[in-house]
């Protein structure tokens, strides 16, 4: 067995890389369904693909922001504040919360409520993206904020 030695951030990366000759909009439809291209069913691969096809989504429609919000009872929004606030099609309750644990692990951050910047490269650019958490007693949220595109 092989040992993949490439860490979270990474991998999100090579995500959001791969996909950028696609329609990330379509895309997060089809992973929304379930329908990943993944036969293994692997939460982890199902959770990065989600979050980069958002984040990649999130910067071709120049967005300030994109939000996970998970409440206790299992239901899962997906929002963007673009040009207006709007909702796209969820994941599922599983991959919103592989979401949200893969991005506290990229931030190291386990508190409550917590921000911190992450940079993020594609291709030959750069930019800082903002993931936010806010975790209460009626669900979790977390938000990814955009940098002025």
């Amino acid at each position: 067995m092989i040992k993949d030695d490439r860490n979270y951030h990474q991998r999100l990366q090579e995500f959001c890389d791969c996909y950028l000759e696609t329609d990330p909009k379509e895309e997060l439809e089809k992973a929304a369904q379930g329908i990943s291209g993944d036969p293994s069913g692997d939460m982890d691969e199902l959770a990065l693909k989600f979050l980069g096809l958002g984040i990649f989504y999130g910067a071709t429609e120049k967005a300030k922001k994109i939000s996970f919000e998970r409440s206790k009872e299992g239901k899962v929004l997906f929002s963007v504040e673009s040009k207006g606030k709007y909702q796209l099609s969820p994941p599922s309750a599983q991959v919103a919360d592989r979401i949200i644990s893969i991005a506290r692990a990229i931030t190291h951050i386990d508190e409550t409520k917590g921000k911190e910047t992450v940079s993020f490269g594609l291709r030959n650019d750069r930019f800082d993206l903002t993931f936010q958490f806010d975790r209460k007693k009626s669900g979790e949220v977390f938000s990814i904020l955009f940098p002025k595109l």
